[in-house]
């Protein structure tokens, strides 16, 4: 693709997510998508197939961006707690963050239309979110001396004890967590953990 194509695609990219996340997919048109960025609806099909394909590469523009050093970096050099400390608070940064709060309230109106859609959503988000955490546990086994019988068990319920019922909330309009709350919960979360599975 050329590199106006791509400016073209990225700006069509940026508008719609603004209009997804503010005006829902029902309330949202391509017709308005060309108001604001010209071009036509046979660019707009050429770009993304239809408006749900468009709506997919909204889904994966946003997460990619919103995980970006979520991943954790194994270093024999840096306490275990550290590193897991610091996972989990980049963990619920992503989770707590508007944009992804309003993407998932989105995709819970298309459980029903789209449910294959919903189900690429989960695997970008918590899905990638829990295989990052898997592998570094992985690595850090015998260096930690961690005994873990189902590491995707153990990942999975990791990331519950972050989200608890709180995220629950804040999907559907309650109050979000400050700093200071999420780093109380942050601290609970690891300090159970490694009571639970280091020997």
């Amino acid at each position: 693709m050329r590199p106006s194509s791509l400016k073209k695609r990225q700006k069509y990219l940026q508008v719609a997510a603004e209009l997804f996340l503010e005006q829902g997919y029902e309330g949202t048109s391509l017709d308005q998508l060309i108001e604001h960025c010209g071009g036509s609806k046979l660019t707009l099909y050429n770009y993304f197939n239809d408006k749900q394909g468009l709506l997919k590469a909204v889904v994966v523009e946003l997460t990619e961006r919103l995980q970006l050093g979520l991943s954790i970096d194994v270093d024999a050099d840096r306490a275990f707690r550290e590193e897991l400390m610091s996972f989990a608070l980049k963990y619920m940064a992503f989770i707590y963050h508007s944009e992804l709060l309003k993407l998932a309230r989105l995709l819970m109106t298309q459980t029903k239309s789209a449910p294959e859609l919903v189900a690429f959503f989960l695997e970008r988000s918590s899905g990638h979110s829990q295989q990052a955490l898997q592998d570094y546990l992985m690595h850090r086994q015998a260096m930690d001396k961690l005994v873990i019988t189902d590491l995707a068990i153990a990942s999975e319920q990791f990331l519950g004890a972050l989200k608890g019922n709180r995220h629950f909330e804040a999907l559907y309009g309650g109050k979000i967590l400050t700093s200071d709350e999420i780093k109380i919960y942050a601290e609970h979360a690891v300090d159970n953990f490694i009571r639970c599975y280091q020997s």
